[in-house]
């Protein structure tokens, strides 16, 4: 009875690499398009020759059903003049205003205006066309759409164009048209000028007014005002107005400096503290001079007794007593002149404080009577100013005004100001218009060929199957890690794929099958695989092919291989090694019975087993995980061959029981979204996705691979021998010798 425990071995696979698993997306189709064209090479050089020949048939039809003849009339769009007294004009160098100009041009001509008015002339009646078109409407329905202008690049000039079946009507309709439209946009300009002139002879009548206005207001602002004609009265208002100020500023200036003295005045008397000038000062008072005079009579009577009689004698004793006396009637003497002086200095700064500030009161006054004079004064010249400043623009206004009416007068005078010009007629054409052989051959191989490519290209993107690798490459998750060529484009031409390693180890299917080996065999060794589901999504993938010829590359670098055909649908594995198809194994594993591999160059095989035993259900068991990993445990590499996906649906599920997987790629057969859709699955399986193998991809006709595959081919052939006069010649003389001439 089946277990529902994992076998152990199964709970230690490793983990897939690179994270958890993505969901793969089919990407848009890659196309290559050097591929499509030289795959599709004859196809498109047979299509260039057929559009060669319907582009002949074509211009021997047009020919004789639909001749048309056509013609051209000239404008040229003239530098500007600048001025009607300018010798020439202007010289055009801007590409843009050019092109500007020959469109807005270009939409006049074609205007339904001056298409009516061209249509209604006589003579467009007596032509073949005009008779056929018989009403204006018609007639001019069909210039909107057949008429063709355009400005010349690089030049000042743009063409009118027209073509019919009738060559003779070719200049009249187009004459007529140019003249037409000439005509109307000279009778534009000059309707223009006209009006131009108009608004210049109204705005200068009105100019004219307002100067007559202006000059009545200023002899009426002077007789008011009492203004006189000169300005020598307004120069001394001006003067006596600074000298005010003047005066005022230095009464000020007085001001502040006895206003300061005072004050240094009132802090000497208040600290009884004395500079020397106030000591001078004091010293000139008659009783001070006196004390001093005394004093120094004293010293000196002083020093006369000292020296005679010394320090100890009592007539010494008293004059130093009233040396000191003296000394001391003299520094009260002086404290009280000093005092009595500052009081006098005192009340004299008080008094000229008191005169000053009355004397700058007066003239502030004064002044501001003088400046407010003066700004009424000022405010008036300024008004009268002004009024004259407004009279003399006005009289500049209207020289101007005089003077473009004179320059419009003129430029109505000069042939040269006319911005367009008729250049050349329209006359009767002496070549076919259409068509012509040297265009019409070209065009149809061209066209043929366009189209046909196109739906080379379009039925290129459109078609979802699988062909070159960069169809895998779009694949999301879906890493290509080997392309198999198909054998019947294999130089070596090996008889079959089946073991082509061993079998025919020169040709470029086993080197081809030996770089997907290594490939498989760095991702396994990375992460520590040790089996490996082969599994394809449609039947003929060459999953027994991959299987076989893995198992054989393996074992050649020494590894314990051991392949199970898994595919109990259609067994083809064991008869490939050569091993009894019916013999007891995986389906009798499976059944619990023991089996033993048939060992075939060293590989172990294992068939589907017995034909009684084969139950596809059992595939998607437990007991088939414990199988894998008792077999993990007796091989290195387990290689299993599952059956195509979308018949047997048992294959995800052995696959999610092996270690690793490796989808392969039926080119030509699988589709993109197919292939992404089984990614995503076994990206989101414990198995890791070691890659994916592109098998018989259609990329060697014409392509790249065939010349790969040619040099795989001959560098497998063992080099022969250089003959001996080759080799002789190639030899490198010795020392001695000297080379042949």
């Amino acid at each position: 009875m089946t277990q529902a425990s994992t076998p152990p071995a199964a709970q230690s696979r490793p983990a897939p690499a690179g994270g958890p698993p993505r969901a793969a997306r089919p990407a848009a189709p890659t196309i290559d398009p050097v591929r499509v064209l030289r795959q599709n090479q004859w196809l498109l050089v047979g299509s260039a020759g057929a559009g060669l020949v319907l582009g002949t048939i074509a211009h021997f039809a047009f020919l004789f059903l639909y001749p048309l003849w056509g013609g051209s009339v000239l404008f040229e769009i003239r530098p500007e003049v600048t001025g009607a007294k300018d010798a020439v004009t202007r010289e055009i160098v801007q590409d843009e205003a050019i092109a500007r100009l020959g469109q807005t041009e270009s939409a006049k001509m074609i205007s339904k205006s001056v298409l009516e008015a061209a249509m209604k002339a006589p003579d467009i009646g007596t032509t073949k066309w005009g008779q056929y078109y018989t009403s204006v409407d018609e007639r001019v329905k069909e210039l909107e759409e057949s008429l063709r202008v355009g400005h010349r690049r690089g030049t000042q000039l743009f063409t009118m164009t027209w073509r019919t079946w009738d060559k003779s009507d070719v200049p009249v309709v187009l004459n007529r048209v140019a003249d037409t439209y000439m005509g109307a946009r000279d009778a534009e300009e000059n309707e223009r000028a006209a009006r131009s002139k108009g608004s210049f002879e109204q705005k200068k009548s009105q100019v004219e007014e307002q100067i007559r206005t202006l000059k009545t207001e200023i002899q009426d602002f002077i007789r008011s005002k009492g203004i006189t004609a000169g300005r020598e009265s307004d120069l001394a208002d001006q003067r006596s107005s600074e000298n005010l100020a003047r005066l005022r500023d230095d009464t000020i200036r007085d001001l502040t400096l006895a206003q300061a003295r005072l004050d240094s005045i009132d802090r000497k008397i208040a600290d009884q503290k004395y500079e020397d000038e106030d000591r001078r000062r004091a010293l000139d008072d008659p009783s001070i001079r006196q004390l001093e005079r005394d004093m120094q009579m004293l010293q000196v009577a002083l020093n006369s007794r000292m020296d005679r009689f010394g320090a100890d004698h009592p007539e010494v004793k008293d004059l130093v007593q009233r040396e000191a006396a003296a000394k001391a009637r003299m520094k009260s003497a002086m404290d009280e002149t000093m005092s009595r002086n500052l009081l006098a200095d005192k009340i004299d700064f008080a008094q000229r404080v008191v005169g000053l500030k009355s004397l700058v009161e007066k003239q502030t006054l004064d002044l501001t009577e003088a400046q407010k004079k003066l700004q009424e004064l000022t405010a008036q010249i300024s008004a009268l100013d002004a009024l004259k400043e407004q009279l003399a623009q006005k009289e500049l206004e209207r020289k101007d005004l005089q003077d473009l009416i004179t320059q419009l007068d003129l430029l109505q005078a000069r042939e040269d100001a006319r911005r367009v010009r008729l250049v050349q007629r329209a006359t009767t054409p002496k070549e076919l218009d259409f068509p012509q052989l040297k265009f019409m051959v070209p065009s149809g191989a061209v066209l043929v060929l366009l189209v046909v490519a196109g739906i080379l290209f379009l039925r290129e993107f459109l078609d979802q199957r699988v062909k070159q690798p960069s169809d895998v490459a779009g694949v999301g998750g879906a890493r290509l890690i080997g392309v198999i060529p198909d054998i019947s484009e294999d130089p070596s031409a090996p008889k079959g794929a089946e073991l082509v390693v061993t079998a025919m180890p020169g040709s470029t299917t086993a080197e081809m099958f030996r770089q997907f080996a290594a490939n498989a065999r760095k991702a396994m060794d990375a992460g520590g695989v040790r089996s490996v589901a082969i599994l394809s999504a449609n039947p003929g993938g060459g999953t027994t092919t991959v299987v076989s010829n893995l198992a054989e590359s393996l074992h050649a670098i020494g590894r314990s291989v051991a392949v199970v055909d898994a595919n109990l649908r259609r067994p083809r594995l064991a008869s490939i090694f050569g091993a009894d198809p019916d013999a007891p194994g995986l389906s009798d594993m499976l059944a619990g019975r023991a089996v033993e591999p048939q060992v075939r160059d060293g590989i172990a095989v294992y068939g589907p087993g017995t034909p009684d035993s084969r139950v596809y259900e059992r595939l998607s068991t437990d007991e088939m995980r414990r199988v894998i990993a008792r077999l993990r445990e007796k091989h290195q590499v387990v290689i299993l061959d599952l059956p195509p996906t979308l018949v047997a649906g048992e294959s995800m599920v052995v696959a999610d029981a092996c270690d690793a997987a490796v989808l392969v790629i039926r080119a030509q057969v699988d589709e993109r979204g197919l292939v992404g859709k089984l990614v995503g699955q076994l990206q989101d399986s414990h198995a890791v996705l070691l890659g994916t193998l592109l098998m018989r991809p259609e990329h060697t006709v014409g392509g790249y691979f065939r010349k790969n595959a040619e040099l795989m081919a001959e560098y497998a052939k063992p080099a022969s021998a250089p003959a001996p006069a080759a080799a002789a010649a190639a030899a490198p003389a010795s020392p001695g010798e000297e080379s042949p001439s």
